[in-house]
């Protein structure tokens, strides 16, 4: 299958191309700077559209909230595929003792999945992708979170002013210490946009907040709406390995060795989707 890449230098050349384009002479001057406008729009969000759909596919997630802000409900999960090895065990005590917590004002977590919803403008209905499936969650000792699958998205926040983020690198341990991962073959980091959480306005799961129009304006907002409240979104997750076939739990830590703390821990069981 062909990768599909929109480059900057692409965009700007089909922004000059159409700009250059004639309209029909009969067009006034401000109606031949709407048309061009609206032309522009349209190709890129068309654009955006393919990029998202290769995001997709490249980060590995699982296709079919953030509970509701100002929600303590949880919302629905999808039961698993019959042939899914299901979440974590609990983890080994050799690992969790030796967690010590970055301290960095971890909250407003879910694991999510990926999938799609609607949304409706006028008699139209557009679908988007983000992550559908959320479940509020709280870290145990302070920023450990277990019990997690092949294809679930951990979303955390810290606080932006302590978090750096170039400090921090995953490890992981199988719970039998035979196996370790890298950045390669272990759980997918930061794979997510703001996109992916604050869904269109309208949006047919009722999650919020939300915002309107690209995916790349909604990105965004997201980020505005983060910075507002001095916050940095974490995203984790994890991919299928087929070859596994009976699942493996593995131990991971978001860990800054220079101070030996982690600004985050979770327990997920590697394996098929189903």
């Amino acid at each position: 299958m062909k990768k599909f890449s929109i480059t900057a230098a692409a965009m700007a050349a089909l922004v000059i191309g159409l700009a250059a384009a004639p309209a029909p002479a009969e067009a006034g001057p401000f109606d031949k700077i709407t048309k061009k406008v609206k032309k522009v729009k349209k190709k890129v969000d068309q654009a955006e559209d393919v990029v998202e759909t290769v995001d997709n596919v490249r980060r590995g997630g699982s296709g079919g909230g953030f509970a509701n802000r100002g929600s303590t409900s949880n919302s629905p999960r999808r039961a698993r595929p019959p042939g899914h090895v299901g979440g974590a065990g609990a983890a080994p005590a050799k690992y969790t003792g030796q967690l010590q917590c970055a301290n960095l004002g971890l909250g407003n977590a879910f694991v999510g999945r990926e999938g799609t919803y609607t949304f409706s403008q006028g008699i139209s209905t557009e679908e988007r992708t983000g992550l559908t499936e959320r479940t509020n969650v709280s870290p145990q000792n302070g920023c450990f979170f277990p019990g997690l699958a092949v294809g679930d998205v951990l979303y955390v926040e810290v606080d932006a002013a302590k978090y750096k983020k170039y400090d921090y690198k995953i490890q992981c341990v199988s719970y039998d210490g035979s196996e370790q991962l890298d950045n390669v073959h272990g759980p997918k980091i930061n794979n997510y946009k703001g996109k992916d959480v604050m869904l269109h306005s309208g949006n047919s799961l009722g999650f919020t907040p939300t915002a309107s129009g690209s995916n790349s304006s909604r990105s965004g907002a997201y980020d505005k709406y983060l910075a507002k409240r001095g916050r940095q979104m974490i995203t984790f997750n994890f991919a299928s390995l087929h070859t596994d076939k009976s699942g493996t739990d593995f131990y991971c830590q978001w860990f800054d060795k220079n101070s030996g703390k982690s600004a985050v821990a979770f327990a997920y069981r590697r394996g098929p989707a189903g």
